[in-house]
């Protein structure tokens, strides 16, 4: 658990863009909110391999947030039961499962739906309020944590083993 922490803080203090980081926790936030086996899910795994984002950061945000999935699935049933069965909406989805693909993609599961559209609502906001975080941790914190004498005994203990080939 610890090395996950500073696996967090050594990718907040990289060179990497705050939107690469940020997107990575909204790419984490969709696929942890929806069902895992999904096709929208699939393309966002091909899409993070492809976009030069933290992978790390989107693992640790897909775990936080399936958690948080088991919580509100019933949340994300009675909204994607809603959204289903809407007079107003029949017609369309008519013409969207008429295609393959869309049954493919289990959008007709009311928790696929439901959690989907959550997550798809929730990933914008994410997306600005976690890059307006790692731009005030780097203007901030960063240079303040990096104070505390533990970290710099850490910073000496990794050059001691770098140097010596990790013995000791």
């Amino acid at each position: 658990m610890i090395r996950q922490i500073f696996k967090v803080f050594k990718a907040l203090n990289s060179n990497a863009k705050p939107w690469q980081l940020s997107l990575g926790v909204c790419f984490g936030a969709i696929i942890g909110l929806t069902p895992t086996l999904s096709l929208h899910n699939l393309a966002l795994l091909f899409l993070a391999f492809i976009i030069n984002m933290n992978i790390g950061i989107m693992i640790l945000s897909f775990v936080v947030f399936s958690g948080f999935a088991y919580i509100l699935d019933p949340v994300f049933h009675n909204l994607g039961y809603s959204i289903l069965k809407s007079d107003s909406l029949q017609g369309t989805w008519e013409s969207v499962f008429s295609y393959p693909v869309a049954l493919v993609a289990n959008l007709n599961n009311s928790i696929v739906m439901g959690s989907l559209v959550v997550s798809l609502v929730l990933a914008l906001p994410l997306f600005f309020i976690f890059n307006v975080f790692i731009e005030k941790y780097r203007e901030k914190l960063q240079v303040y944590i990096e104070k505390f004498p533990i970290l710099r005994s850490l910073k000496i203990v990794r050059v001691y083993q770098t140097i010596t080939g990790g013995r000791g």
